[in-house]
């Protein structure tokens, strides 16, 4: 596992703090159990597989005239 840290506003740790101890789960299985069913789970490993190949051949890349354009764009996902 990699360590990340992260910061949450107030409703989201109130939220955090109530299901933890609804659930007797820890804050940090709470979040990857988070990340899992949102972002993991929506894919399968061949899924994975062919967009770490495509990413790889540079498929699906933009380029981007200067990094205030690339942040625009980052910031619209």
């Amino acid at each position: 596992m990699t360590r990340v840290q992260i910061l949450l506003d107030k409703k989201e740790v109130l939220a955090l703090r109530r299901e933890a101890s609804q659930s007797g789960k820890s804050y940090s299985l709470l979040v990857r159990e988070a990340i899992d069913n949102l972002y993991v789970s929506r894919f399968t490993d061949s899924d994975i597989a062919g967009m770490a190949k495509a990413a790889k051949q540079g498929k699906g890349t933009r380029k981007f005239k200067n990094l205030q354009d690339a942040r625009r764009h980052l910031w619209s996902l």
